[in-house]
């Protein structure tokens, strides 16, 4: 297994990032399974909002704002605590309607849902037919984008 970890500040953004390929179980993670599917989990939702995005090959932005694109959908969408599938926000294609090409995927601090100074964990997976291809770890702690990792389908 390989394991790449990265350490970063930026403009009051703390990211710290891990990579690496596993075949861990995915019956545990919210949402509609998918080829590809990318899926986040985050703590402290009930004071932090963390969205996902995903740029297909196209260059179409699948979020909360454009919740389907080139047949992409985000089926679980967490905001400030109202989650009702917990922490969670999944971006999933059926089976045969991915797009081939190089996808972009990061994740946003969006809110602080009225506190001040809430940080939250993130992991973050790339799923291809039930099989973690990648996994990325990390923590936000103010408004902001983590690092805009690649897939390539």
């Amino acid at each position: 297994m390989k394991k790449l970890l990265l350490f970063l500040f930026v403009s009051g953004i703390v990211i710290s990032c891990s990579s690496d390929s596993t075949t861990s179980d995915t019956n545990n993670l919210a949402g509609q399974d998918g080829n590809p599917r990318f899926n986040l989990q985050f703590t402290n939702s009930e004071n932090v909002d963390l969205d996902l995005y995903v740029k297909t090959p196209s260059g179409a932005i699948i979020s909360y704002s454009n919740r389907t694109a080139d047949a992409g959908t985000l089926d679980v969408d967490c905001l400030c605590g109202s989650c009702a599938s917990g922490p969670n926000e999944n971006i999933f294609w059926v089976n045969g309607t991915a797009p081939t090409g190089q996808y972009e995927y990061w994740v946003n601090y969006y809110n602080n849902c009225g506190t001040s100074g809430s940080a939250s964990s993130f992991t973050l997976r790339v799923i291809k037919n039930g099989t973690i291809i990648t996994t990325q770890t990390g923590t936000l702690s103010a408004q902001g984008n983590t690092t805009h990792w690649t897939y390539t389908n």
